[in-house]
Parts: C-alpha cells; sequence; structure tokens
C-alpha cells in the first residue's frame, strides 16, 4: 500500500512572543496540540539580541542544543568557562540536561538574531563543540551537522532557482524554517518565519520565490 505524505504548517504569525524570543513549538505553560514535538525536534526558537544584550537560556530536556547565529555574531558561556564567540558561519553544539544553565550575549552595537534549535534524546556520544560551515556557495544546501539524532542543512537561493533533497534515512520526516524571503515548498506557500514538517516522503523539492531566500532544512528519524 502507498503511503500517503502528510504535512504541517506553523505560520510565523502563530508563533508564541516573549521577549524577544519567537518560538515554534510548545514551551512552558504555553500547550497546543499543533505545536507538539517532531520528533525529537521540540524547540525552534528565533531571538533576537538588542546591543551589549545577554540572556540565560535553561535546557528543556536532556538532549542536544544549537546555537545558530543569522545576522550577526554572538557570545557563548557556559557554567565557569570563559565566554566563547559564535560567528556566522558556525553552529555552536551543546549536549545538555535539565539543569544546563548558558549564557548568550551581544557585544555589538547593533541588534543580533539566532536560532536556538532542541531535541531530546537521553543516549548520545556527542560532546559540546563549535561546528563551522563554508555559506559562500548559493542554490544548494550546505550541511550544518550530521548525527544519530538528526542531519541539519541551510540554504541560500536566488529567486526563482530550484532544489530538492533525498531522504538519508527510510522512516525520516523533514522539518523545514525559513529563515529568510519566500519559498514553495511541495506546493505550499512559505515565508520568513513560516515552518513546514512533512511524513511518509522520499524526497522534498522547493523554489525560491524571491532574492536571497534562506531555509533551514531538518531530517529526523521518526521511529
Amino acid at each position: 500500500m502507498i503511503q500517503q505524505k502528510s504535512a504541517q504548517i506553523y505560520l510565523a504569525s502563530a508563533r508564541e512572543h516573549y521577549q524577544n524570543c519567537w518560538s515554534t513549538f510548545n514551551f512552558g505553560n504555553y500547550q497546543k496540540e499543533a505545536k507538539n514535538n517532531f520528533g525529537s525536534l521540540f524547540q525552534l526558537d528565533y531571538q533576537v539580541l538588542t546591543p551589549n544584550q545577554k540572556t540565560t537560556l535553561t535546557a528543556q530536556s536532556n538532549g542536544l542544543n544549537y546555537i545558530l547565529p543569522l545576522f550577526g555574531g554572538v557570545f557563548f558561556k557556559e557554567k565557569q568557562q570563559n565566554e566563547k564567540p559564535i560567528l556566522t558561519e558556525s553552529v555552536q553544539q551543546i549536549v545538555s540536561n535539565k539543569e544546563t544553565a548558558f549564557e548568550i550575549s551581544n557585544p555589538l552595537n547593533s541588534n543580533v538574531s539566532y536560532l536556538q534549535i532542541g531535541f531530546k534524546t537521553h543516549t548520545t556520544t556527542l560532546e559540546s563543540k563549535l561546528l563551522k560551515f563554508d555559506f559562500t556557495e548559493k542554490n544548494k544546501l550546505i550541511p550544518l551537522f550530521e548525527n544519530q539524532i538528526a542531519t541539519a542543512f541551510i540554504g541560500h537561493f536566488d529567486g526563482r532557482k530550484e532544489g530538492c533533497h533525498e531522504l538519508k534515512k527510510e522512516q525520516s520526516g523533514i522539518f523545514v524554517y525559513i529563515i529568510q524571503g519566500a519559498f514553495e515548498f511541495e506546493n505550499r506557500l512559505l515565508e520568513t518565519g513560516d515552518a513546514l514538517n512533512i511524513k511518509n516522503i522520499e524526497a522534498v523539492e522547493w523554489e525560491a520565490l524571491s532574492e536571497n531566500a534562506m531555509l533551514l532544512l531538518i531530517e529526523i528519524p521518526l521511529v
């Protein structure tokens, strides 16, 4: 029997907004059935820091957290360690438990923004470290990280450029978040801040509908 692919859109306008954070999924006392986890992915927050602002983040679960700067770099500090810069074209991987807390600060005289991405997992051999990537080539997916929990890519596309991703593992799903611009993704219009999950697929296709359009794509095992 042929499986029918299923999909769910998370509109940017429906994100929960608190302080300078826009949350795609449920958190704390904010709970809606339509905002539940997608596999192990339970957190994707878009955050903005004003000049010289600091924020302390506490992990919501045992697992993996990622800090991905989008526009401008930030500083990262965990426990009693020294501050470390997380610049563009890098992502900080943090192995966390429910008591893990870390500080993100903006040393610049302008606003900076970043994504905080969280996965629940109790078993991992990974370690906290800074991962780097090369974002100079456009119109293709650039690998961010790959492990037993998830495989993530980022892409920067010119208008009317098309893309395709074939899933690396069976019984996985795709979660895509639009960082900037507009895309037609599997015949669905997605704009800045929108997200989409898709199940029961072997490959996904998209077309950028604006110049300098950017997306984050994550492949996540669902079993």
